[in-house]
Order: C-alpha cells, then sequence, then structure tokens
C-alpha cells in the first residue's frame, strides 16, 4: 500500500510507504513502538525488531468516525441525526479555479452551483434545495472556522481542509434566521506536531476554445438581407442590391473583406495558480503558514485578475484545561474588466470591413465612409479608452480561547474580524463601446469600506452515565456590520491620461457625488441538547432565539425551533448477522429557520437630499425615499421536515445516503409598487408563501479494489420541485419586467411568464393562421405561432401570456469516477442539469431586417425551407414588432458537461527521499471540456451561463506539480 505514514511514537521521527509499499525507517533502537496509520484502516502498533518487517493493516469503518464540523460544535458522522455534506482537501483542488464553490460543483447533493461567467473574476451563484426568499437573499450562510462574515469565494482552496454543506433545518437551525438558506461551514487547515512540512502546489495553464454562436459570413449574410428585402418588394436581383447595401458595404463585399468580429474579439487566456504553506509545531504549539497567488488572464483583451492570498493559523496550549488560537488572513486582489459586451457586438456588428490599418492599429469604423457600424474591438486600443479596475483588500482576524474548568464542560469563547476596503474606479472615452450612443468622456469611482464583527460565546457539558449520553450546548451570537460608501461621477475629462484619478477635472455642471452608510445589528441566543443510547439511538433538540435590527421594533424577535431523531439499525443484534448490511441508520428532523428579507432601514420611510437650485444658487431640498416604510413586515418562516437514510453495503463498498424533505416558507416578502399618488414608489409586503420538495442521493462504490489498481466512483444526485403556495388574494403578482419578474400560483418563484411559441405558421395552415389576429391584423405563414390560450382568436399580452418554464432544473447530476493503478491516478468529473429553461438573449439578436448580423446557424423561414425555429426576414420590421417575439428567446436549457479531468503521477517514496523530498505529484487537467446542450437552438452555446451572452465559458488546460519536503 502506498502513502501508510509509519511513525516512531511519541517523537517526529515518521516516513511514508511508497508505490509498493515498502519503507525505510531509522529507530534509536529496538523498544521504541513504530505506529502505522492509513486514512481508512485500523492504526497498527509494532515492536520493530530485526531486520525487516511486514505489517497488515485492516479495513475500518472509517466513514462512521470521521468528524464532522456542525453548528458551534462536532460530531462524528455516525451520530449525525442532520442532513450533512462533505467535501475534502483532494477534491476541492481537483479543478483549476481560484473559487472554491466552483471547485466542489457537482460533488454535494442539492447543492446547484453555477458559475455567472467566464470572466476572470466571475463569481459563481450557490442554492440549496431551491428558492425560498424574492427579495431577500438566497445565499447560504458561510462560517469559515467558526466565524462569519467571511468570503469563500476569495479563499485559497489550497487552505481548506474540509467544506461542510448543512441542508435540513434540524442542521441548520442552531443558526436561527441565517440559516435559513443553508450553512456552508469552512474549517481551513491547521498546524500539526511533528517535523516541519513544506508542501508547494501549483499549476500553469491556457484557456481555449469558446463555445459560442460564430457569426453569419459570406453569402449567407447576403442572403438574409436580399431575402428581407424580396419580401417587401424592394429587392428582385443583384442588380438591386445597391438599393439594400451602402456604396462602403457594397465595396467591402467586392474586395471580400469579411469579419468574423467573435473571433477577433476573442483570445486564448492563461491561468496560473502557485501556493507555498509550511506547518510543523510541538504538542502544545502548532503553526500553519500559506501564501498563495492566482493569476488569469482572460480571453477579452483587458480583462484579467491578480490575486494574492496569506493565512497564518496558530494554536497554543497554555495548560492542560487551557488552549487559545490565532487566525489571520489577507486576500488582496486587483482586477480589470470590460464593462462593454464585444461579444453581442460581434454577433450584430455587421461582418464587413478592415478591422486593422496598414500598421495594426485597430480601425474604429472598420467600413469605410460609413459610421453606422463600430468596430468591437474599439476598446482594444488600450487603457486609456475604457478602463474598469477594481482593487480590494479583505483581512480577516479571529481569536478563540478554550477552557475546561472540570471535564465534562467546556468554554469557548471566539472573536473574529472581518474587514473589507475597495475600490472601482471606471473611464470611458467618447469613443469606446460603453459610450456608443452618448459620445461623452466619462469616469467615476465608487468606494467601500466594511467591517464586519461577531463575538460567539459557546458552553458545552458533556455526560456519559453508563450507557446513556449526554450533550448541551449553550450559545450566545453577536454581529454587527457597518458599511460605508462613496461614489462620484464626472464627464468632460480633457485628458484621458487622467483616467478616474482627477474627478475635479470634470464638468462641474455633470458631476455627482454621493455617500451611503447602513449598519445592521443581530443579536442570538440558542441552545441545543444531544442525547445518545448506546449509540443506537440519537436525539437532537435546539431552539435558537434572534433578534434583527432590520425589522422594526415590535417584529425583530423570532424563536427557531427544531428537532430530530436517528436510529442505528445496523447495530442491532437482529442486523448484525446480515454480512452485506454494514451500516444502516434512518433519520428523521423537523425544525424551522428564517430570513428578514429585507433591505436594511426598509420599515422606514426616511429623507433623501435632492439638489436643486434657485436662480444661480444651488441648495438641498429634501424629499421622500422612494421606498414606503412598512413597520408591520415580519420573518420569512422556513418549516423543514426531513427523512434520512445512511446505509452501507459489503463492507461499505457501497456507500449510500438518501434524504427526502419537504420546506414549506410562508410569510415571504417582497418590493411591490404602490401607487404614484402617495408620492412614493414601493413598500416591503408579506405576499405568500412557497413549497420545496425533494429526494438527493449520494452513492460512493469501490468498484474494483485490488492491490494495484482500484475504481472508485461518486454520484450525487438531486430533485427539487418548487412551487408557489399562496399569494395576496390568491391571484398572481404580475410584475415588471413580466417574463421574469411575476409570482405564477402553482410555480416556481424564477418562472417565465410570456408568449408561448409554438413553432412558425406554414403555407398548409394559412387560413388556421387567417383566422386568428394580432392588433387587428392576421397571422400568415412566416409569422411566429402563438398559443392562443384563451382560444378567443386574438393575440394579446393581457389573455395570452402563460407559464412556460423557470430557472430551476428538475434535477442535477454530479458523477465523477477515480482510477488508481500503481502511481497513477485519473478523475474525471461529468455534471449534468436538467429541466430548466435559460433566457437565452442571443437568440433575440436574430434580425430579420437583414441589416445587423446574427449567428449563422438560425434557421430563418421562407417558402422552400419550412423551418419552425425562426420567422421570414422582413425589411420592414424590426424583430420587437413582430407578435409573439419573445418567445423566441425561452429555450430548454438542459445539458450534460464533462466538466473536469486529471490525469496524475506520483512518484516513488525512494526516489523522492534522494531528492530530499516527502512526496512529488505532477498532473494534467482539462476544465470545462465538453458540453451537450438538449435544444438544438442554443448547440453552440454552454447553457451554464443561464442565457447570457457576454463573456462566454472557456475551456482551460493546466499542468501543475504537488511538492512537498
Amino acid at each position: 500500500m502506498a502513502g501508510v505514514t509509519v511513525t516512531v511514537k511519541g517523537s517526529s521521527v515518521s516516513v511514508t510507504t511508497d508505490a509498493g509499499g515498502i519503507f525505510l525507517i531509522r529507530v534509536p533502537s529496538e523498544k521504541v513502538t513504530l505506529q502505522f496509520t492509513y486514512v481508512g484502516y485500523e492504526p497498527v502498533e509494532l515492536k520493530p525488531g530485526k531486520g525487516s518487517m511486514t505489517v497488515a493493516l485492516k479495513k475500518a469503518d472509517k466513514s462512521l468516525d470521521d468528524v464532522v464540523v456542525v453548528g458551534y460544535g462536532t460530531v462524528k458522522k455516525r451520530d449525525l441525526t442532520g442532513a450533512v455534506s462533505v467535501v475534502k482537501a483532494n477534491d476541492i483542488v481537483r479543478s483549476p479555479t481560484n473559487n472554491p464553490l466552483e471547485a466542489i460543483q457537482g460533488m454535494v447533493a442539492g447543492a446547484d452551483i453555477v458559475r455567472s461567467s467566464g470572466k476572470a473574476n466571475a463569481s459563481d451563484t450557490l442554492l440549496i434545495r431551491g428558492t425560498r426568499s424574492i427579495n431577500g437573499s438566497s445565499a447560504p450562510l458561510v462560517i469559515i472556522d467558526g466565524i462569519q462574515g467571511g468570503s469563500i469565494a476569495t479563499m485559497n482552496p489550497n487552505d481548506i481542509e474540509t467544506i461542510e454543506v448543512l441542508k435540513d433545518a434540524s442542521a441548520t437551525a442552531i443558526y436561527g434566521s441565517q440559516g435559513a438558506n443553508g450553512v456552508i461551514i469552512v474549517t481551513t487547515k491547521k498546524g500539526t506536531s511533528g517535523k516541519v512540512r513544506v508542501n508547494y502546489n501549483g499549476y500553469y495553464g491556457r484557456d481555449g476554445y469558446v463555445q459560442y454562436p460564430q457569426p453569419r459570413m459570406g453569402q449567407s449574410y447576403i442572403d438574409l438581407r436580399r431575402t428581407a428585402n424580396a419580401n417587401v418588394g424592394s429587392w428582385h436581383s443583384p442588380k438591386d442590391d445597391s438599393t439594400i447595401f451602402n456604396s462602403g458595404e457594397l465595396a467591402a463585399i467586392g474586395a471580400n473583406q469579411w469579419v468574423n468580429w467573435v473571433d477577433l474579439v476573442t483570445n486564448n487566456g492563461t491561468r496560473q495558480s502557485h501556493s507555498l504553506s509550511v506547518s510543523g509545531g510541538s504538542e502544545k504549539s502548532k503553526a500553519y503558514l500559506s501564501v498563495g497567488y492566482y493569476g488569469d488572464n482572460g480571453m477579452i483583451k483587458f480583462n484579467n485578475l491578480h490575486q494574492y492570498n496569506a493565512l497564518l493559523n496558530l494554536d497554543q496550549e497554555l495548560a492542560p484545561w487551557i488552549k487559545t488560537g490565532v487566525q489571520a488572513g489577507l486576500v488582496y486582489s486587483n482586477a480589470n474588466t470590460r464593462s462593454g459586451d464585444p461579444y453581442s457586438l460581434g454577433e450584430t456588428a455587421v461582418p464587413l470591413g478592415t478591422p486593422y490599418d496598414a500598421n495594426g492599429n485597430v480601425v474604429v469604423y472598420p467600413i469605410a465612409g460609413y459610421s453606422g457600424v463600430m468596430s468591437p474591438l474599439s476598446d482594444d486600443r488600450g487603457p486609456l479608452i475604457a478602463t474598469n479596475n477594481s482593487i480590494s483588500t479583505r483581512s480577516t482576524f479571529n481569536i478563540h480561547l478554550d477552557i475546561q474548568p472540570m471535564k465534562d464542560l467546556t468554554f469557548k469563547t471566539i472573536f473574529g474580524a472581518n474587514l473589507t476596503s475597495s475600490r472601482s474606479g471606471q473611464y470611458f472615452d467618447s469613443s469606446s463601446l460603453e459610450e456608443i450612443n452618448n459620445k461623452l468622456n466619462v469616469a467615476d469611482v465608487t468606494t467601500e469600506n466594511v467591517r464586519f464583527y461577531d463575538w460567539d460565546n459557546v458552553l458545552t457539558y458533556n455526560k456519559q452515565i453508563g450507557e446513556h449520553s449526554f450533550k448541551v450546548t449553550g450559545v450566545t451570537s453577536y454581529t454587527a456590520k457597518f458599511d460605508e460608501t462613496y461614489y462620484a461621477y464626472g464627464t468632460g475629462l480633457i485628458y484621458s491620461s487622467q483616467l478616474f484619478y482627477n474627478l475635479a477635472g470634470t464638468s462641474a455642471a455633470g458631476r455627482i457625488i454621493t455617500s451611503s452608510y447602513v449598519q445592521t445589528n443581530n443579536m442570538s441566543y440558542a441552545g441545543r441538547i444531544n442525547y445518545s443510547y448506546k449509540g443506537r439511538y440519537l436525539f437532537e433538540a435546539t431552539e435558537r432565539v434572534d433578534g434583527a435590527s432590520l425589522l422594526s421594533a415590535n417584529r425583530k424577535w423570532a424563536a427557531f425551533p427544531s428537532a430530530s431523531v436517528a436510529w442505528r439499525l445496523s447495530d442491532e443484534k437482529f442486523l448484525q448477522d446480515i454480512n452485506a448490511i454494514s451500516n444502516l441508520k434512518v433519520r428523521f428532523g423537523y425544525g424551522v429557520t428564517g430570513n428578514s428579507g429585507i433591505l436594511p432601514y426598509g420599515t422606514q420611510s426616511v429623507l433623501q437630499v435632492q439638489p436643486m437650485g434657485f436662480e444661480n444658487t444651488p441648495a438641498s431640498a429634501y424629499i421622500f425615499s422612494p421606498l414606503l416604510g412598512n413597520a408591520n413586515v415580519q420573518w420569512e418562516l422556513s418549516k423543514t421536515a426531513n427523512l434520512g437514510f445512511d446505509m452501507g453495503f459489503f463492507k461499505d463498498r457501497i456507500d449510500a445516503t438518501v434524504d427526502l424533505y419537504n420546506t414549506n416558507t410562508s410569510r415571504i416578502l417582497m418590493l411591490r409598487p404602490v401607487p404614484a399618488s402617495l408620492g412614493v414608489s414601493n413598500t416591503y409586503q408579506n405576499v405568500g408563501s412557497s413549497r420545496n420538495r425533494g429526494i438527493e442521493v449520494t452513492l460512493n462504490t469501490r468498484n474494483v479494489d485490488g492491490r494495484n489498481f482500484k475504481w472508485l466512483s461518486t454520484v450525487n444526485f438531486a430533485s427539487n420541485q418548487e412551487k408557489i403556495t399562496g399569494l395576496l388574494g390568491g391571484t398572481n403578482i404580475i410584475g415588471n419586467p413580466v417574463e421574469t419578474g411575476s409570482l405564477l400560483l402553482g410555480r416556481p418563484i424564477h418562472s417565465f411568464y410570456s408568449y408561448r411559441k409554438l413553432g412558425i405558421w406554414q403555407i398548409g395552415d394559412s387560413s388556421k393562421a387567417a383566422a386568428l389576429t394580432y392588433g387587428g391584423t392576421p397571422f400568415k405563414p412566416g409569422d411566429i405561432k402563438i398559443a392562443d390560450i384563451n382560444h378567443d382568436g386574438k393575440i394579446s399580452s393581457d389573455s395570452d401570456y402563460t407559464y412556460i418554464g423557470n430557472a430551476e432544473p428538475k434535477w442535477a447530476l454530479g458523477f465523477q469516477n477515480t482510477f488508481l493503478y500503481k502511481g497513477f491516478d485519473l478523475t474525471v468529473l461529468t455534471i449534468v442539469r436538467w429541466g430548466q429553461m435559460i433566457q437565452a438573449k442571443f437568440l433575440g439578436r436574430y434580425d430579420p431586417t437583414g441589416h445587423s448580423n446574427s449567428p449563422g446557424y438560425f434557421n430563418y423561414w421562407t417558402t422552400t425551407n419550412p423551418t419552425n425555429d425562426f420567422p421570414a426576414p422582413n425589411a420592414g420590421k424590426a424583430l420587437t414588432a413582430m407578435p409573439g417575439y419573445q418567445g423566441l428567446l425561452y429555450v430548454d436549457g438542459s445539458y450534460w458537461k464533462i466538466k473536469t479531468a486529471t490525469l496524475g503521477y506520483t512518484f516513488p517514496q525512494q526516489l523522492m527521499r534522494r531528492a530530499f523530498m516527502s512526496s512529488l505529484r505532477a498532473y494534467i487537467t482539462c476544465n470545462n471540456i465538453f458540453v451537450k446542450a438538449k435544444n438544438h437552438l442554443i448547440k453552440d452555446y454552454d447553457p451554464e451561463r443561464g442565457g447570457a451572452e457576454d463573456s462566454p465559458m472557456s475551456r482551460q488546460l493546466v499542468v501543475g506539480l504537488n511538492v512537498g519536503f
């Protein structure tokens, strides 16, 4: 067996076995004891004797003895009564990303993780068991080493030991209102006693081919414009081209100056990561220090990210009954992004002209003599044309003190602070893509300082009486957040070299300066009792009381109780003789969590400054904020029941967890418009209720478990059914925008409400088409065929808008396979997201006039090409003027993707010892390898983006090293 740790007991002397299980260790005498440890096997202690020795390890029920971090404490996996998933360090660093959330995509059943874009500094969205709030955040609470307020997205993945995901109310209720959307608990690496260990982890690679629709080119573009004009009688033959193309376009066509703008705006990007850590210490003092760098040069010019991380963990035993520890972290990032969207412009710009001059400089107006088309490459001319730079510094600090005044009683107090300072500056020249319409020089700066403090006190009492085990936990928690924001904006800056650093040089008439200050506080008290009888019968009860400054005085406090039970059937005598069952536990839990679901000061009507002037004298007036305060709004409440099964078969070669859950959320808060006659715009109201019901399955198998070859598989499956069960007045709430902002009874919160496109009217259906009208005009072949919902023969948004789909998948799957052969390892991760609808904005780029460009594979209707994809071209009618055009944008977004594949090789221990290393592994990783969409309309697009057209997803290929000393 490779990787077995052999230690001289009571010392720091240790080695690890090589690929053949061979080890060599020098011992001071024959009287010492050697300890043999390996994850998943029971430890062995032996005297060395003389000469060689052979040691056999016995597999242990390791998974059940793993310690799982839960709210304000830990518990063995065998004693869990709630729904908790764990991702460990090796899986977190498998994907070449700086965001740990993206790294665990597909690894946690019930956690829906989606990358927001292909930008270098793109974030990831995470939903646990569906959406429960409309205006409130649906993001889970993140706890990093016991402290709230941190950002998992900016952590160095190499610093993380485990990520625990708490999903049901019995697991999250200890966090009360903050745990309504689930809880992510991150535990960082700590120092260990023994010799000093130094580790380097790094990779370098490239971002390559982008799966993005290619624009229409050459004869295909010409044919579309000709057809559009032929259908209105303005083109009959090529001799009429001069009437539908301008002289510059005709000259470019004659010179064969076709331009694929999408290809030109896309470059090959690079990414790299380097992380160095040092850990070690004695039995009383332990330390872990790491520094890291992540760099990402995106595929769009001037889109990049540079991020630096540092982490220090110190743990000290002051006395046998008192311990303390300090953690300090620092994250500095510098990101440049593109505000303008060159991809959508590249997709729609007329594909003609000269993109560069003889000296290689970008030509702003590539079609000679024609200023109607601006080059999508305009911002590539340099940072003085368009700059969008963000700098942030996040520092974290926490200190804890653990006191054990008596054997069964412990007290822990922990204080943490998260301090973030950021500055975002933008400058756009009048010739930039951002100012394509206004043609102004614009500069603005936003600075923000956020201070977040968390002070928790935890008192724990453990008592074992015979076969009865009791654990009582009491908690107080106080958090405070202070957010200061300053914004300045100006136009008319004379010198572009000043960017956004001299706003005093802008025009005083158009200058804007604003600032804001927001403070929130939360106070909580919680208690929990755990009881176990014979380790078979488990019970847990929790009560938490939260007070939030976001709500009014008579509504701010709420209680959140929970209870759960579990029965370890596999410990019963009647199952112990069944060899096929190695583990069987049944869990049931019920609990209540909450969500304030409201912005700070949302219960109050406040004043705001309105600049005014009297002749030439400026003055300030005070008016009411557009938000009408409502002091009667209440907490959103989510009540969850969870039934779980933990199973192991054939000595845990098959390990499975199944959870069934039902969550009912009431008093959902929504920001609603009010009559303009009140002098305000909107107010918060508790408007309705919803239900999330689903199943989660996690399956781990050891398919082949030989000495030299192993094949391990993990499957994570989740299906969530979400629907709104109640609304004010028992009717739908039609929002703005109607298509994506409406709440529909019996449907998920993020539903799409629009015309239902059935296809395109065909020649054989002429009479049926003519019987249906829009605005009094009958439909004809080539028009969009829309469902007549109320069957009145008239299509209108008032009567024929209907539910057409939602953004939540019907089910999601992660499937990971790991193959081990001697020193080689291969891991492949596949993810599936099925049954969701997306609003594919690039589908709206179809231009029936034939002037603007669109994806080349868009199949439009003609008498000889009776497609059901897009309507007939028409030079006199823009897409937005076509009845039912809204329905073109919404398509089935189902897809499956080979997300990550990693091939590695671990060098033999004997060779490494000669090189003064403890370990060396080289690997190559491919990420975002292949995606297949269900719907043919998005066949050249990665639907993980959710339909957005800017900053598409890319593929990565990196090579890396893991080195230990």
